[in-house]
C-alpha cells in the first residue's frame, strides 16, 4: 500500500443479526460510494439452526465485485467487518469443525445447569446469565458436550467479524469488543480472560488478541483476482456491530455520555460514568468492552422485535398527540414481547386498556411509549450521565426521542438522521488521521412534563407489583 493509504476507499462488511450489508465509504467518510444489502437468514436443519455463512460468503464476493467496477476509477483499499455479537466460529485450521451456531438456539436443562455452575460471578465477568446463545461461552460449551469428537479436532475460535477478516486475509485475530460482549470469556474491568476460559482451555484456542483498528495484511490474492480488488487491499480485524456506533462519538464528544443504539436490539452504553455502577445481571445489564479496551455500562432489550409487535403492520410514526391520548387513557405496555433478554424478561407481555386501541397509529404511539419507558429504565441502571445520543430507526421517531427526553429531562438529547452510523464507525476505525464531524445530528428539546413522569411511575408500580409477585 502506497503513503496515500488515506485516499482508498473502505469497504465495509455490516452483518447484522437481521440484514446484512457492504458499505463502500470513500477515503474522508463523507460519502457511501455503494451500498447493497440481503436479508440475513439462519438455516433451521440438522445438526442445529446455524448461521449461512456460505450464503452470506457468497453475497459479499459478488457485492464487492459489483462494487469495484461501479466505483471505478475509485480504489478499495480498505476492507473491515463489523457483525452482531453473541458468535463464536469453531475451525480445524482452515475448516469449520461446526456450522456456526445461531445464538437463538436453546439447550438441554442439564447442559444449561453445568454451564451456569461453571461459569464467572457476575461481578467478576460483568456478563449476565443470559437465554439460550447469547453467552457464547455457553454455545462453546454446549457443542463441547453434544459434538465431542468434532471439538476435540478445535483449533480456533474466532469471534465472529474475525471470521470475516480471516476469509479475508488469511491472518486469525480476536479482538476485544466481541469477548466483552456477555460473552462470559472477558473480564471487562480487569482486561484478561475470564476464570472460566482459562479453566477450559478456551482462552488457549482463541487467537492473538489485536486492536480494532489493525491491520492484519493484505487480501489473499486468490480473492484479489477473484473480486478485482486491489493486491495489496489492507483487511483490518474488524468490531462489534453495537461498539462500532460508539466509535465517532468516543473520539469526538465530551465524557460521560450515553448511546442509545436501536435495532434488532436497543442497547444502552453510559460512556465515562464517573463511578462504577452496580449493576443486576437478572435486568440485562452487563459491561461491553470498547475499541479502546474500557469497560462500558451497558442495558438493552429487544426493541426492534418488541415495537414490531406492538405495532402491528403500522409503519408509520406516531405523533405526540397520539401518544398523549394513550397516556390519558392509562394504556400501559408491561413488558416483555421478546423471547430474549431484556430487564424484565421473566415477565409475559400484557396490553392494559387494550381497548383504548382504536387505529394502527395508537398501536405505533403505545410501541413508542413502550421503547421510551425501557430505555430510559436502561439509562438509568447503567447511571447515564451527560449527552444522550439516540441512533438507529428509534432515531427517526421524533415521539419517542421527545419522550425519553423527557423521561431523561436535564440531559441534553440528540437523535443522529444518520442511519449509517454502524458502518461509518467501522470506517473510521481504517483512517485515524481524518477528523471528520459528528454526521446528521439533531439537538431534541422536550418540554417538562408532570403528565408524562407520573405516567413512567405508574408503569414503574406495576413492573414492581409483578416483580413480587414473581418472587413469590
Amino acid at each position: 500500500m502506497t503513503d496515500q493509504t488515506n485516499r482508498f476507499a473502505t469497504a465495509v462488511i455490516d452483518i447484522g443479526k437481521t440484514n446484512a450489508k457492504l458499505v463502500v465509504w470513500d477515503h474522508d467518510g463523507e460519502h457511501i460510494l455503494f451500498e447493497v444489502s440481503q436479508p440475513n437468514r439462519s438455516i433451521d436443519r440438522s445438526p442445529y439452526r446455524h448461521l449461512d455463512t456460505e450464503g452470506l460468503w457468497q453475497f459479499y464476493l459478488g457485492a464487492l465485485t459489483q462494487a469495484v467496477s461501479e466505483i471505478a476509477p475509485i480504489t478499495i483499499g480498505k476492507l473491515i467487518p463489523t457483525t452482531h455479537g453473541a458468535t463464536v466460529v469453531i475451525l480445524n485450521k482452515d475448516q469449520l469443525v461446526l456450522p456456526v451456531p445461531d445464538y437463538e438456539n436453546t439447550y438441554d436443562a442439564s447442559i444449561n445447569e453445568a454451564y451456569d455452575a461453571a461459569r464467572d460471578a457476575f461481578t467478576d465477568s460483568q456478563s449476565p446469565c443470559l437465554p439460550a446463545g447469547l453467552n457464547f461461552g455457553r454455545q462453546i460449551y454446549a457443542l463441547e458436550q453434544n459434538f465431542p469428537a468434532e471439538m476435540a479436532q478445535a483449533t480456533d475460535f474466532l469471534p465472529y467479524p474475525q471470521y470475516w477478516s480471516w476469509k479475508f486475509s488469511g491472518v486469525k485475530a480476536a479482538e476485544v469488543t466481541s469477548l466483552g460482549c456477555h460473552s462470559d470469556l472477558w473480564r471487562p474491568y480487569e482486561g484478561d480472560w475470564s476464570k472460566l476460559a482459562k479453566v477450559r482451555g478456551w482462552d488457549r484456542k482463541c487467537p492473538p488478541i489485536r486492536k480494532a483498528q489493525d491491520i492484519l495484511g493484505p487480501i489473499s490474492p486468490e480473492l484479489a483476482k477473484r473480486t478485482g480488488l486491489p493486491a495489496d487491499c489492507q483487511i483490518y480485524c474488524g468490531i462489534h456491530d453495537s461498539n462500532a456506533s460508539l466509535v465517532p462519538l468516543i473520539t469526538q464528544i465530551d465524557q460521560p455520555f450515553s448511546l442509545v443504539s436501536s435495532g434488532t436490539w436497543t442497547v444502552c452504553f453510559s460512556v465515562g460514568v464517573h463511578s462504577k455502577p452496580v449493576l443486576d445481571e437478572n435486568r440485562d445489564s452487563l459491561c461491553n468492552v470498547d475499541f479502546n479496551g474500557e469497560a462500558v455500562p451497558s442495558a438493552r432489550f429487544m426493541g426492534g422485535r418488541e415495537y414490531a409487535f406492538l405495532a402491528g403492520d403500522c409503519t408509520e410514526n406516531p405523533t405526540m398527540g397520539d401518544v398523549e391520548r394513550l397516556i390519558r387513557a392509562d394504556c400501559l405496555a408491561i413488558p416483555s414481547f421478546a423471547g430474549a433478554g431484556g430487564p424484565f424478561s421473566r415477565h409475559s407481555g400484557r396490553i392494559l386498556n387494550e381497548s383504548v386501541l382504536k387505529t394502527d397509529r395508537d398501536k405505533a404511539a403505545l410501541a413508542t411509549l413502550y421503547c421510551a419507558l425501557m430505555g430510559d429504565y436502561c439509562l438509568e441502571m447503567t447511571g447515564s450521565g451527560g449527552s444522550i445520543i439516540v441512533e438507529g430507526p428509534l432515531a427517526m421517531n421524533s415521539a419517542f426521542c421527545e419522550l425519553l427526553g423527557a423521561f431523561r429531562f436535564g440531559q441534553q438529547i440528540f437523535a443522529s438522521t444518520d442511519s449509517s452510523g454502524t458502518s461509518f464507525g467501522a470506517a473510521m476505525l481504517t483512517s485515524q488521521a481524518v477528523k471528520i464531524g459528528l454526521r446528521g445530528m439533531k439537538r431534541i428539546l422536550p418540554e417538562r412534563s408532570e403528565a408524562l413522569i407520573a405516567y413512567r411511575d405508574f408503569w414503574r408500580t406495576k413492573i414492581n407489583q409483578l416483580d413480587l409477585y414473581l418472587a413469590r
